[in-house]
């Protein structure tokens, strides 16, 4: 059963890494290009942005979230989350580095946790056509076994984007994460990532998350979707500086 697990886990490795070099090498329709690499955003004590995120698995299921920079320290922001929707309301401390990277969060419906490594959600300067891949060592949270996190990314242009908060010529980068929940009935998660980054917003204006696993059921295989959300902008408040 291993063996057939680490085979498929070889082989969605290879297709992302394979998708990638190709989204990489041709222009996402309707965008054009990056004139000058996007550094990345400063934030600051209080910078604030309220997104409604529509749960598309859930009969569009809203929920609103705010989000505000409550501390900056030792090049690591917290991010305070709020969030109220249909499961009621929950608060939670997301860590992040200057970058970007992911310290302390979840990349899918868990428990937050601290990773070992910072994942690599983004690859600031953002220029034309830039690609990132990393892999973070892990200890898997189902199994407490040995596991991997994988992170790819690349920019693809420039593209107009309409959102409650406003419109913006936001910088579009599509982005594969491979999750390390992976067992020996299942596959490990993949999430598909579009994400419109919005400079003067110092973040994404808009974001789809799609994510799945395959089920080992015998001779066949059954997918199973686990995420689609659409994340937008309502607002944005700059903080103190």
């Amino acid at each position: 059963m291993s063996t057939l697990n680490d085979r498929f886990a070889s082989s969605l490795l290879s297709f992302a890494t394979l998708f990638i070099v190709v989204l990489a090498g041709c222009q996402a329709p309707g965008s054009t290009p990056v004139s000058a690499p996007i550094p990345a955003p400063k934030l600051v004590l209080g910078d604030h942005w309220q997104y409604k995120i529509t749960d598309n698995l859930r009969r569009g299921a809203v929920t609103m979230m705010d989000v505000e920079v409550t501390a900056i320290a030792n090049g690591i922001v917290t991010l305070h989350e709020t969030s109220v929707g249909p499961y009621g309301r929950s608060e939670e401390n997301e860590e992040i580095t200057a970058e970007g990277w992911l310290v302390f969060g979840s990349l899918k419906n868990e428990t937050f946790r601290r990773f070992p490594t910072p994942i690599e959600l983004y690859d600031f300067p953002l220029a034309q056509g830039k690609t990132w891949r990393q892999t973070v060592a892990t200890t898997s949270p189902e199994t407490q076994l040995p596991a991997q996190i994988l992170s790819y990314g690349t920019v693809q242009g420039l593209r107009q984007v309409n959102v409650p908060a406003g419109s913006f010529n936001a910088v579009y980068i599509y982005r594969i994460l491979q999750l390390d929940d992976d067992q020996f009935f299942r596959s490990r998660t993949e999430r598909r990532d579009s994400v419109w980054y919005a400079p003067e917003v110092k973040a994404p204006a808009r974001e789809l998350h799609d994510a799945s696993y395959v089920l080992y059921d015998g001779p066949e295989s059954t997918l199973v979707r686990t995420e689609n959300t659409t994340r937008e902008l309502i607002s944005f408040q700059p903080g103190r500086t």
